[in-house]
C-alpha cells in the first residue's frame, strides 16, 4: 500500500512542493509512496511546477481507514482530508503550531519553528544523505521564497536563508529575479471571483469559542481588490463566521490592507492603528506570526 502524501485544504506553493519533495524522499528511502493535493492548485504553484516542469499531484478528496498518510505543511484535522480521523497517520513534517490532532497510534513527528515546511524538508535529505535534484530543489526553493516573501517576512529564520541560498545553488537560479517572477505571475487576480479571493488562502480558528476565518492574498495588484472593497465586504458579511478578516498583503510595500467582519475595537487594539475597511497595517505580512498572535487575546475578551 502506498503512503499517501498530502498538505492542506486549498493548497499554497509550500503545500503542494512539501508533498512532491517529501514524496521524492520517501521513493529514495526506499518507501512506496504518492504525492497528492487536497485542491486545486492556485497561479504561483502551477508556475512552479511548470517552470520546473514537475507533475502535479494527484488530487484527492478523501480517505479511508486503512490509508496510510503523511502529513506535511499541516497538523489539523480541520484543515485536512476528509475522513483522515479513520486512517492512520505514521508521519507529520510541519512548521505551525500544534492543532491538536490526535492519534490512535505512535507516528514520527517533525515541527519546527521555521519559516517553511521545505526548510525542514532541506535537513532531512541532509541527515539521510539523500542528493537533491535540480527539480525538487527548484519546488523546495520556490515555496521557501513563497512563505517567506523572499526573506522579508518575520517568520523568515536563518536557517530558511541557508537553505534557500543553498537550493538556489542546486535548481540554478537567482533567488531575487526568480521569486519576483513568481509572484508576478501568482499574484495576478484575473478571473477570480471575490469568494475565490477570500477562499484563495483560508484558514478557520477557534478562538474563545467563536468561530474566526482569516484569509490572506499576497498580491501586486492591490487595486484589484481595493477597487472592489464594498463587494468583498459584503461576501464576508454574509459568511457563517462570527468573526472574518481578509489581509490583502502588498509585498513591495511590506505590509497589509484588511477588510474584516469584527468589531472595530479588535481592529485598533490587535493591530494599534485606527480600525476603518480597509485599513493598511504596516509591517504585518505574516498570518501565523503576526495576524492570529495579534488578533487572538483580543478575539477571545469578546
Amino acid at each position: 500500500m502506498s503512503l499517501l502524501v498530502f498538505g492542506h485544504k486549498s493548497p499554497d506553493t509550500d503545500s503542494i512542493c512539501s508533498c512532491i519533495a517529501m514524496t521524492n524522499l520517501k521513493k529514495s528511502l526506499g518507501v512506496d509512496a504518492t504525492a497528492c493535493c487536497l485542491g486545486e492548485l492556485r497561479k504561483e504553484a502551477e508556475f512552479v511546477l511548470d517552470y520546473f516542469k514537475v507533475e502535479a499531484p494527484k488530487r484527492i478528496d478523501s480517505v479511508k481507514e486503512g490509508d496510510q498518510c503523511c502529513l506535511v505543511d499541516h497538523n489539523e484535522f480541520g484543515q485536512s482530508v476528509d475522513g483522515l480521523e479513520n486512517a492512520t497517520i505514521v508521519e507529520i513534517v510541519d512548521h505551525h503550531k500544534l492543532g491538536g490532532i490526535t492519534t490512535s497510534s505512535p507516528l514520527s513527528m517533525t515541527l519546527r519553528p521555521v519559516g517553511c515546511t521545505n526548510t525542514i524538508l532541506y535537513s532531512m535529505y541532509k541527515e539521510n544523505n539523500i542528493e537533491i535534484p535540480k527539480k525538487i530543489a527548484g519546488l523546495m526553493l520556490s515555496a521557501i521564497l513563497s512563505d517567506t516573501l523572499i526573506f522579508r517576512s518575520p517568520t523568515t529564520t536563518d536557517e530558511d536563508i541557508a537553505a534557500g541560498k543553498a537550493l538556489a545553488e542546486i535548481a540554478g537560479v537567482d533567488y531575487e529575479k526568480y521569486g519576483m517572477e513568481m509572484f508576478k505571475a501568482g499574484t495576478s487576480l484575473d478571473g477570480y471571483s471575490v469568494e475565490d479571493i477570500v477562499k484563495m488562502d483560508f484558514k478557520s480558528f477557534d478562538m474563545g469559542g467563536k468561530k474566526v476565518g482569516i484569509g490572506q492574498v499576497m498580491t501586486l495588484d492591490i487595486d484589484a481588490v481595493m477597487d472592489k472593497k464594498d463587494e468583498f465586504l459584503n461576501y464576508i458579511n454574509s459568511t457563517e463566521f462570527d468573526m472574518l478578516y481578509l489581509a490583502v498583503t502588498d509585498i513591495i510595500k511590506e505590509g497589509s490592507y484588511l477588510i474584516y467582519k469584527s468589531p472595530d475595537e479588535i481592529i485598533s487594539k490587535a493591530f494599534d492603528v485606527d480600525a476603518d475597511q480597509g485599513v493598511f497595517v504596516e509591517g504585518l505580512v505574516s498570518r501565523k506570526k503576526q495576524i492570529v498572535p495579534n488578533l487572538t487575546p483580543e478575539v477571545e475578551k469578546f
